[in-house]
């Protein structure tokens, strides 16, 4: 080989690279060792490219939307009063409140149980990663070591996912969260998303669970308990096991006192705190199951949410519901004879005029029993309760209360060129009427002449204006669509008026408020108003404006002459409330139901018997020691029992002065009978039932002893015997078009089709022994007891 060759192979052999890599001048194996310069370089480049991956890492990851299940929270549904809860809508229990809302004591026990390096660290404890990351790789995960920004992280916005992406998006988040809040913000989230049993998420909840107070009252040892039970709140319930938690417990208050948080002598004193028993009892039991269904749904309705929403939005639900009228309607309905056949139910709706909350229902026994509210969700024949929508229709177009009808019974109403034939409840025959004496007497063959005078449509159109629910659609009907609608109501079936249609005692209820209002309708409502999350933010306020669907006059008019069905017709037990009253009982067809639907100017209440067996309604035969039940029996009383107790201390108000009327032309009386009767002079200026007004009846209580009810009840049976041929009957036997068999379902008491109050379809039958007697004599007392043989007429009803 040349020599000028062998020079240039040695140099090239001998000249170092970039990184000296293999080591050149340097023999054997030891010159593949890296040198200094390739540690300092490899070093360098690992870092930079570690900051260049955490910087990429830092700037793509975004703090996400946070959990759906962590920023839920219950919803509260409080009595009427704003303060006294009936039940929540929750997911699980969760309530979320601001850091001056929770005790110093519980922030610096959580501090002390969790993070001690909380004021001074950045959000993540990097010996905590590296257990995690240690723990992910080995599958070993133990948990701990993170930071409480890290543990809200996880909790707000992430999930318990062992994982290395998990771990990684927690401190990039943490880092963030940091950044962007206070150290107090993050404490006071993180102490809203911890889960500290008995489903209880968040402090404040679990203050109230555990020791019925705020998360604002809490003491050291309370706050100690709490921040132990942080780690491992499942272990077990506190008040049944408080051992469980003594080692965590002595840990927490000694880091108190490491920290600075409290002296020694102070540590000293704190012992493991007094835990209340958990309350194992259904919340929804009794009435607070129908309150606590009825008012989701309208929740649902007003802030048009779905259920998760509602379960999860922290809404504070004020209702119209009060309290003690709740309590009220409970008590009256229990005074009903106890030993009620199979289907037996009962139903009371009562409602403020001046606004149309409900004050007060009854829904059924027990809500977890029954779910189906009688109140609410039943539809039930009207009966004679109905026939107050062809009044008002009637004094709209013209007729007058002096007006004159048939009230002989039985009678053929001309109905449009079609006879009619129609029966009074036990066939009794009055001759000519007015319309006031037909409606304190409920005498059929007179409405059923009114409403053929004025037309079955008007007297639907003014039950819809008052509060009814519109009539059901065939296809309502064939989809099972009719909680929104009223059954059987026909502009084609002029039985309408004597009771032929189903309706819903709520809408009976709102009805009778707008008449107890002077003809203002307000909507029929639950929900006063709803606040939202913790600034308490209102979203949903209920319209206090109502609207006028009928004159002052044809108002003021309707309630004078439904006070006299309470003065001196079938409705006189309620006189024993002792302030004026207005109203109208029904019976219905085969004596499936009975009601009593009154008011007073400042509440309107309606209270329905009614017997369904197998999903059908039948009749409730005899019950209570009464052959027969009637709205002027046990309805009347359940009214008046409650109405009572409802109204007392509220100021006696009188009802408005009769005015004039509207001038209209009055439709053709196609029945007219021959010969009127004179009209007695009514009172002039309000109307009957005042203070002042002479002719009121007295009150008489209820006599207890049972002797004395059997002499009373006697009298009054034998007067009505004397006297049955005179005019006593309410609502005589309705009767229908005898060609219209379905008609007959609901009437007030007609044989044939819509009528029937005793044996027709839907009769009200309520007058059968009333008699109309003079004012003057006392009020009809009822029986004591169900074994005390009196089967006539309780205040005229039967």
């Amino acid at each position: 080989m040349a020599k000028g060759q062998h020079t240039a192979k040695n140099i090239g052999r001998n000249t170092k690279n970039l990184l000296n890599y293999p080591r050149a001048g340097v023999s054997g194996w030891t010159r593949y060792l890296p040198s200094i310069r390739i540690l300092v370089v490899g070093g360098l480049s690992l870092v930079i490219a570690l900051c260049v991956l955490f910087a990429v890492g830092y700037a793509s990851t975004d703090i996400p939307e946070p959990n759906l299940e962590a920023t839920g929270q219950t919803s509260t549904i409080y009595y009427s009063d704003g303060k006294t809860p009936i039940g929540q809508y929750k997911v699980e229990d969760r309530k979320s409140v601001e850091i001056d809302e929770i005790s110093e004591p519980m922030q610096k026990a959580a501090i002390a149980a969790e993070d001690t390096s909380f004021y001074e660290n950045r959000g993540i404890s990097i010996k905590g990663l590296s257990r995690a990351v240690v723990g992910v790789a080995t599958n070993k995960y133990a948990g701990g070591g993170s930071t409480i920004t890290q543990q809200y992280v996880k909790n707000f916005y992430l999930t318990n996912e062992h994982s290395f992406d998990r771990k990684i998006k927690e401190m990039f988040i943490s880092l963030k969260i940091d950044q962007q809040q206070s150290k107090d913000q993050i404490l006071a989230n993180y102490l809203n998303t911890i889960y500290l049993g008995r489903r209880s998420y968040g402090v404040e909840v679990a203050a109230q669970n555990y020791f019925d107070k705020p998360a604002s009252e809490l003491n050291l040892s309370e706050s100690a308990l709490l921040a132990a039970m942080i780690q491992r709140p499942g272990a077990a319930d506190p008040s049944d096991d408080p051992g469980a938690y003594q080692d965590r417990f002595d840990y927490v208050v000694k880091n108190m006192v490491d920290e600075g948080f409290i002296t020694e002598e102070q540590a000293a004193k704190i012992k493991m705190p007094e835990v209340r028993k958990q309350n194992k009892e259904s919340s929804l039991s009794g009435q607070k199951g129908y309150m606590w269904d009825f008012v989701r749904r309208e929740a649902l309705r007003k802030l048009d949410i779905d259920e998760a929403q509602l379960d999860r939005g922290g809404y504070n639900i004020v209702t119209t519901f009060d309290k003690d009228r709740m309590k009220a309607a409970e008590k009256a309905i229990k005074t009903l004879p106890q030993q009620q056949p199979e289907g037996m139910q009962a139903g009371l709706v009562s409602i403020d005029p001046d606004n149309g909350g409900i004050e007060a229902f009854y829904g059924g026994k027990n809500y977890l029993d029954q779910a189906f509210n009688a109140s609410t969700q039943s539809h039930v024949q009207a009966g004679s309760t109905f026939k107050p929508f062809a009044l008002v229709a009637g004094l709209e177009n013209g007729v007058r209360l002096t007006d004159t009808y048939p009230g002989s019974s039985p009678t053929s109403i001309d109905n449009n060129g079609r006879p009619w034939p129609v029966n009074n409840f036990g066939n009794t025959s009055y001759g000519p009427v007015s319309l006031l004496k037909a409606t304190q007497s409920s005498i059929n063959t007179a409405y059923a002449a009114l409403n053929v005078q004025v037309g079955t449509d008007k007297t639907i159109d003014a039950a819809t204006r008052a509060g009814v629910s519109p009539a059901c659609t065939k296809k309502d009907v064939k989809a099972g669509n009719t909680g929104g609608c009223t059954l059987d109501m026909d502009a084609a079936n002029p039985s309408t008026v004597l009771g032929v249609p189903s309706v819903k005692p709520i809408d009976m209820a709102s009805a009778y408020a707008t008449f107890a209002a002077n003809g203002v309708h307000h909507e029929t409502h639950s929900i006063k108003k709803i606040n939202q999350g913790a600034e308490d933010k209102e979203v949903y306020k209920a319209e206090s404006k109502g609207k006028r669907v009928f004159d002052k006059a044809v108002g003021a008019e309707t309630s004078y002459a439904l006070s006299q069905v309470v003065q001196g017709g079938s409705g006189s037990y309620a006189q024993n409330l002792g302030r004026p009253a207005a109203g109208k009982t029904g019976t219905t067809t085969n004596n499936t139901a009975a009601w009593f639907s009154g008011y007073t100017p400042n509440l309107a209440t309606s209270v329905v018997l009614y017997r369904e067996v197998d999903g059908k309604q039948t009749s409730i035969g005899a019950y209570g020691g009464r052959g027969e039940v009637t709205g002027g029996s046990f309805p009347v009383q359940v009214w008046t029992d409650y109405m009572q107790k409802a109204l007392q201390g509220e100021k006696v108000e009188q009802f408005p002065a009769r005015g004039e009327l509207p001038d209209k032309p009055k439709p053709k009386n196609t029945n007219a009978p021959a010969a009127p009767e004179p009209e007695p002079k009514a009172p002039s200026g309000s109307n009957s039932g005042s203070d002042g007004d002479k002719t009121k009846a007295p009150v008489g209580e209820p006599k207890d002893d049972e002797d004395e009810n059997k002499d009373s009840d006697s009298k009054e049976d034998e007067k009505g015997k004397e006297e049955g041929s005179k005019d006593g009957s309410d609502d005589s036997k309705d009767s229908g078009d005898k060609d219209s068999k379905d008609g007959s379902e609901g009437g007030d008491g007609d044989k044939s089709s819509g009528g029937g109050d005793e044996k027709g379809s839907g009769g009200d039958g309520d007058d059968k022994n009333e008699n109309d007697p003079p004012v003057e004599n006392p009020v009809p007392k009822p029986p004591d007891s169900p074994g005390d043989g009196t089967d006539k007429g309780l205040g005229g009803d039967d």
